[in-house]
Order: C-alpha cells, then sequence, then structure tokens
C-alpha cells in the first residue's frame, strides 16, 4: 500500500466515519474538529519518550505525555501537570503541587507516585539527556501526598525547572511499567499518558494514529479529532507532500534545506523561521580506533573538512559553520581564541602532514554510517568523502535505516566516523553535554566516540551546577579550549531551522517547540 493510498484509507470513513475533517471558513473563535497529518521520516524506535530523544518519539510524544510544566517562546516555564512550584533560598529543593482530576488514558488517576516512579526508574536509568542531569544531582524525590513532589539536589542546576518538559521529563504511568522492563514492556508500542491525544494505531511504515482525549484535564481541548504521524523516508517527497496538500505540517528537522524557499514562498504555506532551540549538526569520531586515536589524526579531520561547503550545500546556507564544540548558538558562552575558524582553517596540505605525524597510513578507509532519510547527511557525507579523498583517506559512506543505526552506532559502536544532530533543549548542560562526558553504558545519544578526559567532566559537572552565567561561561569556554583541541567530535554547523505548515492550521507555535502544545491548534480550510 503506498503512502498516499493508507493516508486516504486513514482519512476516509474507515477510521473517522462522521467526522468533519475541516472547520467552515471564516470563523474567529477555534473550532473542533479535523485531523492534522504531520510528516515523520522513519519508524519510531518505540513510542515511550521517556526513554529516547529521538525525533519521532519526541514528535508523537509531546502529544501522548506531559512533563510537569510547558516552556513559552520566551522560554518561560508554565504549568501542565504541576500547577505552581516552589524553590528554596539555597536553590537545591523544589516543591511541585500536582494538578488535582488528570487521568490517565485508560482511567487510571496521576499521582505523585508517577512522577517519583518516571524519575527513579525511567530518566534517571534510560532517558540520554536526562539521565546525564540527574546522576550528578542525585535527587531525593519524595512524595508527602498524592498530589505533591519534593526533589532534593544534591547540587544547584540552573535549568531544573526547565527540564520538567514532555520532551525532558515526559510522566509515565507507574501502574503500567512499575516490576517490569521498561525498554521492553508492550505499553511502549501502545503508549498511556495524560496528553490531549490518545494512541489509535501504528501501522509500521505507513503511520501512526492519535486521536483526542476527551477526558482530558483542560476543557473544550484539544481542537482537533485526531493526528497521523506519515512517514515519508525521501525529504523531497516530504516537501511534495505538504505542496499538494497531503500533509499538514513539516518540522524543521525533517525539511529539505533546498525546497525551504519555494515551500514558504507558497501561498497555502506557512512558515516559521529560527531554531527553537539551539542545534548542532556533527561528526563523531570513533577514538577506540587506531586510524582516530590521537588528536592529530582528529585535528587533521577538521582541518580537510570544508564546513562552509557543508551549510551551503548539505545545508543550503540554512546554518552557521562551525564554531566550535558548543556551536555558537549560545553568544554567552563562545571561547573566541579556541574557535575552529582559527585553529582549523581549511588546509589539505596541513591536514596531511598532520596524518602523517599521526602515523596514519594513505588510503586508510573509515566508514561514514549515517540515516540516509536525512537529507543534509546524504549530501554531507558526500562532501565529507571528496574532502577526506583529497587528503588520501577514503571514506566508505554507510547509509543505515534509523533503527539499524542507531544499534550500530551506539549500542555496537561499529564505526569510525558517523553524522549526528543534537538539541541543546534551551541549555548547553541539557543537550550537548552528553556529546563529551565519558560514558561507559551503549545507551542512545550519548558520547559514543570513546572519548574520557577527567578535566572535561569536571569542567561540565561545574557549568552544570553553577549559579551565574558568568561562572559558567569561564568553565565552558575552558573546557572548549580543551575540546576544540582534542576534536573528538567535530560541529560542522548550527542549524537555523524552519518549519512549515499548511494555512488550515491555526494556533501552532504556542511554546518554544512547534512540536508542543498541539491541544491549541484548530484546523480551517
Amino acid at each position: 500500500m503506498t503512502h498516499r493510498s493508507f493516508l486516504r484509507r486513514l482519512l476516509t470513513g474507515t477510521v473517522l466515519a462522521g467526522t468533519t475533517l475541516l472547520a467552515a471558513t471564516n470563523l474567529s473563535a477555534q473550532t473542533r474538529g479535523g485531523t492534522a497529518v504531520i510528516v515523520i521520516d522513519s519508524d519510531p524506535e518505540t513510542l515511550n519518550a521517556a526513554i529516547t530523544t529521538g525525533n519521532a518519539p519526541g514528535d508523537i510524544g509531546a502529544k501522548l505525555f506531559e512533563g510537569l510544566v510547558w516552556v513559552d517562546p520566551d522560554y518561560k516555564p508554565q504549568p501542565s501537570l504541576a500547577t505552581q512550584w516552589t524553590v528554596s533560598q539555597d536553590q537545591k529543593t523544589y516543591t511541585f503541587t500536582l494538578r488535582r482530576g488528570v487521568k490517565w488514558h485508560d482511567g487510571r488517576d496521576f499521582s505523585s507516585a508517577d512522577v517519583k516512579f518516571t524519575y527513579d526508574e525511567a530518566l534517571a536509568k534510560l532517558h540520554p539527556r536526562t539521565q546525564t542531569t540527574l546522576r550528578r544531582l542525585a535527587p531525593e524525590i519524595e512524595t508527602p501526598d498524592a498530589n505533591t513532589v519534593v526533589f532534593k539536589l544534591k547540587e544547584t542546576y540552573a535549568p531544573f525547572i526547565n527540564i520538567q518538559t514532555p520532551f525532558e521529563a515526559p510522566m509515565i504511568p507507574r501502574h503500567v511499567y512499575a516490576g517490569s522492563d521498561i525498554k521492553a514492556n508492550t505499553a511502549n508500542e501502545k503508549p498511556i499518558g495524560t496528553g490531549p491525544f490518545k494512541f489509535a494505531e501504528w501501522n509500521r511504515g505507513q503511520a501512526v494514529r492519535l486521536v483526542r482525549n476527551d477526558a482530558y484535564w483542560e476543557a473544550g481541548k484539544p481542537y482537533l479529532d485526531a493526528l497521523v504521524f506519515q512517514i515519508i523516508p525521501q525529504g523531497p517527497n516530504r516537501s511534495t507532500a505538504l505542496e499538494t496538500g497531503e500533509v499538514d505540517f513539516l518540522y524543521q528537522f525533517y525539511v529539505s534545506r533546498p525546497d525551504v524557499k519555494r515551500l514558504a514562498d507558497n501561498n497555502r504555506i506557512q512558515a516559521k523561521r529560527g531554531s527553537a532551540t539551539p542545534a548542532v549538526y556533527f561528526l563523531m569520531m570513533n577514538t577506540a580506533r587506531p586510524a582516530l586515536a590521537t588528536k592529530e589524526a582528529r585535528q587533521a579531520l577538521a582541518t580537510a573538512i570544508n564546513r562552509d561547503l557543508q551549510v551551503a550545500q548539505a545545508m543550503d546556507g540554512h546554518a552557521r559553520p562551525g564554531y566550535g564544540a558548543f556551536g555558537d548558538g549560545f553568544p554567552w558562552l563562545v571561547n573566541a581564541d579556541a574557535a575552529y575558524a582559527k585553529k582549523y582553517p581549511l588546509d589539505p596540505s596541513k591536514a596531511k602532514a598532520l596524518l602523517d605525524q599521526a602515523k596514519v597510513a594513505p588510503n586508510t578507509t573509515l566508514n561514514l554510517v549515517f540515516d540516509p532519510a536525512r537529507p543534509m547527511f546524504n549530501a554531507g557525507g558526500q562532501i565529507i568523502r571528496d574532502n577526506l579523498r583529497q587528503v588520501g583517506l577514503n571514506v566508505n559512506l554507510v547509509p543505515l535505516e534509523r533503527s539499524v543505526m542507531i544499534q550500530k552506532v551506539f549500542t555496537e559502536r561499529d564505526f569510525d566516523l558517523t553524522l549526528q544532530s543534537f538539541s541543546s533543549s534551551g541549555d548547553p548542560s541539557i543537550g550537548y553535554h552528553r556529546i563529551y562526558l565519558t560514558n561507559e553504558t551503549r545507551a542512545q545519544f550519548l558520547n559514543a566516540s570513546g572519548y574520557s578526559n577527567k578535566a572535561v567532566d569536571d569542567l561540565l559537572g561545574q557549568a552544570a551546577t553553577a549559579a551565574d552565567q558568568a561562572t559558567r561561561a569561564r568553565l565552558y569556554r575552558e573546557a572548549q579550549g580543551i575540546l576544540n583541541e582534542d576534536v573528538p567530535t567535530l560541529v560542522l554547523y548550527d542549524e537555523v531551522g524552519t518549519d512549515l505548515a499548511s494555512r488550515k492550521l491555526n494556533g501552532l507555535w504556542k511554546g518554544v517547540d512547534g512540536r508542543d502544545r498541539w491541544s491549541e491548534v484548530w484546523m480551517t480550510r
């Protein structure tokens, strides 16, 4: 069955009999009804957003699950499953008052026991970003009653409130997961959350469908009847699907950059330019491989790879060339003295000399693993192959379906080079530390390079817990001095993203992330 025929079945009486797909025109108030079709690029590795930071699970999970707060476009936390919170004077104790009357999708009550279970058993052990933070903070979690949760942190952590979102700390039901292997629980394929939409069906390779949660705690919401997450692996096909009206929303992560101008100029499409939160795209190097074990060898790659060409061709100009270990998305922390532009201007002759110094034999072959559903990775891999050929290295491009790529890179660590992208989620300590911190696990979306440096670990740990930005900036600049010298991972560029949507959709972008707050979205003709 083709994507188009499958979608037609989803949007006809088979699954939506008796509903109104589109609201009446020229209505000034939000209207109920309609199905929005949202693009994802592949089958999710799981639908449990508490154990992954994958984009497809995050897209879907933000509609199924909720955090204690959500974050508005000004980066201010707003009440969600928590109605209010207080912070102690020493900034180590956080007390949340939970919203009363919230139900899980199976009708059971949400309570503080769910919060404690989610943190202790899922986030602290399995969530790639949040577990890194919690490992250092070592919070003691108390539940004095069903509607109160108290976190007592070992150290201060400035963005603690802002990690309580459906992307960093989505709540999962204790009664479903307690006593089970969370990663293997069948609820990961038929999830139960508290969010505005409920799981309906998952047709692998085709689509995931959610329907309105009629028992949602926010009266009158959501407005839409259903959401369909249509799987379209090829970037150009996603653009065509938006142009033809087959899909309604294309998140920046899935956008083919050469298509942005054409799509944004279409009067049936609305565009929102600018990444919600800084995000870096990078080349991670496996330091356990002999050819990449020395910093001189990795510096050679940094000197040979044309970062400007990555921006111009792979991203069609929708990015900024790599600045350093944390990009330039947080201007307050960049280390100009150690910037890539100073340390690694494009110089193939120097790259050859560094490879000779590192005793890397000519014609050494490096396997570059990537997800081919990301158009910029296809183009970026070809650029890297051509760049490194000029300095005597062979690059074997290894495109792998996303779940296989994750297994190969993060679990097996069977790669030489890999192209990846990580979001900062609004603070470097949330999203970027995991690129460099010592990681002895084989968990997804953590440092798989094998790089381990105690000085870096200590500096990043201090930067995460420092109370003022000036101190954090000093620590980050010192860490960049080391990381930009060692180059276990080369940041190729900072993303400048663009979300694209049908003009039928209203109420988008109420949260800082375009995938959030879809309880607010409604549809007209």
